[in-house]
């Protein structure tokens, strides 16, 4: 997510543990360079470039275990120009953990569907809501 858009979401799959391995090669190595390599500067928040200026943007992630593991730290110091390490960003903080807010306006969309029966359906709604 950044002002300009949002990524493609990542369906992970049934049973599949999101161990640090899973996050670097399944979303990190495809779902972030996609979301990153884009260069459309007009049309939806799903194909437009996400980061005009990749230098100055900031990736965050909270304290999920494949998140704070060494080899997903190494891979985002290796990868983003401007990575906060684990301990650095103040998760705690609303004003700057953005991410919360958009959890929870889709919680609310989703609050006015009719609930998902189905993997498929729960999808579909996540995308529409």
């Amino acid at each position: 997510m950044s002002y300009r858009g949002l990524s493609e979401l990542h369906f992970v799959p049934p049973k599949q543990t999101v161990n640090s391995q899973y996050y670097v090669e399944e979303i990190l190595e495809k779902s972030y360079r996609l979301a990153v390599g884009r260069s459309k500067t007009a049309g939806s928040i799903l194909t437009r470039k996400l980061l005009p200026n990749m230098s100055r943007a900031i990736f965050m992630q909270d304290g999920a275990p494949a998140h704070t593991a060494s080899r997903t730290q190494e891979w985002c110091k290796n990868n983003m120009p401007t990575f906060w390490a684990k301990g650095e960003w103040p998760g705690n903080s609303p004003d700057l953990n953005t991410i919360e807010n958009l959890w929870s306006i889709l919680q609310e969309k989703l609050n006015e569907m009719k609930p998902s029966t189905n993997l498929n359906q729960l999808a579909e709604n996540l995308k529409s809501g």
